[in-house]
This record gives structure tokens, sequence and C-alpha cells, in this order.
């Protein structure tokens, strides 16, 4: 079958040893500090990498990727140029586990110049592709730092954001006049909005050229019907996590309350307005393993052991397998083998499924 790829994940920093912050209260707090800073959580860098050993902890890392099925990954927010140069080192030796998508961590792209960005971009070596940037305009549903339009039901407040419009805008549009992929981070539809906005003050308007560069969003998590209408106009790309609906499920309707809990995860709904849709799965935030995923967004469940969840996620972020699949593979990144077919199968058969990514082709030249 087309080669399943993860669209978003952390895995090289997971394989560093850098550790997200551990626990809700944890990722509050970095999330108040670094709105304070005037800062966003994209801007702030990793510390040194533990060397030597580097290349191999991220060949092992890769490797537990291809185990998965996986056959490419893109790597969400590199906030260090050591990741880079110890990918070059082990490809020095023959062809990496997976093929490597990187998004810049904005704070390490605006280190550089884009001359210095330019050449980095250029000299990746075959199993690797500097693809965008990454910036951060809200924070996360579960620490109630995501900017709503409204209150949070349970604890006030609109949540947190980390730009605006103009801001933004004016960090995006030298990069994207270089060719580079625009990603944001907005969970909440506040953010969302901002980020919409900003893509338009970037492009000065122009819908066709909007399209033509594809910017994302991550997560897109509660949107509005107005919302959904203007990315699918414009042509934004939402990148979407199969697990948050069924993980975050407890707590939705705390969260935001029963008059707002449809606007939580409406992935049938962006799929009807024809907003383009990829997956990925936040991993280590979530599981890495892509079955797990295709089960929980087809099915809004996992049977698989340690993964289950007393809730399952809403009707609305269910999609048919078909279009799952889409999201979650790519035929030109190489090729996944399975032992059934994952189209035909129930929640439980799904998480039996053997998987392994066969060894894909270098990017183009």
């Amino acid at each position: 079958m087309p080669g399943l790829v993860d669209h978003h994940a952390h895995l090289l920093r997971d394989a560093a040893g850098v550790a997200f912050p551990p626990g809700t209260a944890a990722v509050r707090e970095f999330h108040h500090k670094v709105a304070a800073a005037g800062t966003t959580p994209m801007d702030v860098l990793d510390p040194p990498l533990a060397e030597p050993g580097l290349a191999g902890r991220l060949l092992a890392g890769l490797s537990r990727a291809a185990a998965a099925g996986l056959v490419e990954i893109t790597e969400m927010g590199m906030r260090s140029w050591q990741y880079l140069d110890a990918l070059a080192a082990a490809q020095e030796a023959g062809p990496l586990p997976v093929r490597v998508r990187i998004y810049l961590a904005s704070g390490l792209a605006g280190e550089a110049s884009l001359d210095e960005l330019d050449a980095r971009r250029a000299d990746c070596g075959p199993w690797v592709r500097l693809a965008g940037v990454k910036f951060y305009a809200d924070g996360w549903l579960g620490p109630r730092t995501c900017a709503l339009g409204q209150d949070f039901a349970d604890v006030g407040g609109a949540g947190l954001l980390f730009t605006d419009a103009g801001r933004l805008a004016r960090r995006i549009a030298p990069l994207a006049g270089r060719g580079w992929r625009i990603a944001t981070h907005a969970i909440g539809d506040r953010a969302a909005q901002v980020v919409l906005d900003a893509y338009d003050l970037a492009w000065d308007g122009d819908q066709a050229a909007i399209a033509a560069a594809a910017p994302r969003i991550e997560h897109a998590s509660v949107l509005s019907a107005d919302l959904i209408a203007r990315m699918a106009a414009g042509g934004v790309v939402a990148c979407i996590q199969p697990s948050f609906a069924v993980t975050d499920a407890a707590q939705l309707g705390p969260a935001l309350g029963p008059g707002r809990v449809a606007r939580a995860y409406p992935y049938t709904v962006m799929a009807a307005a024809g907003v383009p849709m990829l997956a990925g799965t936040d991993y280590p935030i979530e599981v890495l393993e892509p079955l797990v995923g295709l089960a929980r967004l087809v099915f809004g469940r996992s049977l698989r052991p340690g993964f289950t969840t007393a809730d399952g996620a809403p009707g609305h972020a269910l999609l048919p397998v078909d279009r799952a699949l889409e999201m979650m593979s790519d035929a030109g990144a190489g090729q996944t083998l399975v032992s059934a077919d994952p189209r035909a199968a129930t929640p439980d058969q799904i998480d039996l499924i053997e998987v392994s990514g066969t060894a894909p082709a270098p990017f183009p030249a």
C-alpha cells in the first residue's frame, strides 16, 4: 500500500532525549512564562544536545518509525542545527531508515540570514529535506492555554495568544518569498483567525498565491464554520492529529461547554467544505503507530492494549477510512507492507495488523 507518513512529529527531539514539560501544570507555567516574555514557544531553542552518540540516537528513533510502518516523518519545529548535522553524518554511512522532512522552529530560522537558510536547505543530503518554518500562535487545550473566541467554561479566561496577525505576517513574508513552506500552531478558534489574517497579510490578500503556497495550520482543533470556509477558500492546509479527539474526549465538555463541543475536531465538516487535510501524530504527545491513529480517526477509538480510553471521539471527528488513509500516506514516499488490508478491518483487527516500512527511495535530486 502507499507508504504511511507522519506529517507532524517530534521524533528527533524525543530520540535526542529532549523532554516536553512534564504534566499539564508545567506546560501551563511554561506557556504563561513565554507569553509574559513577549515571545512564543517556537522561539525557545533547545539547549546543546549531548554528544557523542547523537547520530546513533536519531537513527534509533528513525528505526522505530520504520518498524511502525512509516516511510517518512516530518519533524515539526527543529530547534537546533545539531540535529541536521547529526543526520548529515548518519547519511554518510548509507540510507536512513525513513525519509525526514524538517520544519525549522521560528526562533532557529530567525537567527540566520535568508541566504544562510537557503544554503542549509540546499545541502541536506538525499534523505533529509528542510521543508519550511513553524510558528506558534497559542497554547494547548489541556492546560487551558489555547486561544478561544469565548472563555473556557470551567476555568474562565480565553487562553493565550503569543502573537498578532501583523507581527506574524512580518515574520512569514520574507521566508515565503524565498519559497519556504509555512506552518503555524493554532488550536483555538481565536488563534486560527489570527493565523488566517496573517496569511492574508503575508501574501497581500492574493488567494491564488496563498493556495499555491499551501500554508498550514497545525492542529486546527476548535473552528467555527466561518473559519472552515476561509481555510477551504484559501487552500490553507489543516494538519490534524487523529488521536486528539479520542484522548481529549473527556475534557471537551468541561472546557468548552455543551454548546461549543461541536466546534472541536470538526473533521467531517472540514472535509465536506474542501479544506486540504493532512494527519500527523504529534509524537511523543500521542502514539507513533500509524494504525492506532487510523483506528481512532475512523472509529473514534483504538483497542490496542495500553492505548484505550474510556471515552470515544465525537461523531463529527470521524472520517471514512479511504480519506483517513489518504491523509496518512504518500505513494511517492515509499511503500508500507501490511499483513491485511486496513480498509476492510474493524477497530480490533486494525490494531492486530502487522506493518513494516519498506526501504524508501531518497528524495528526488
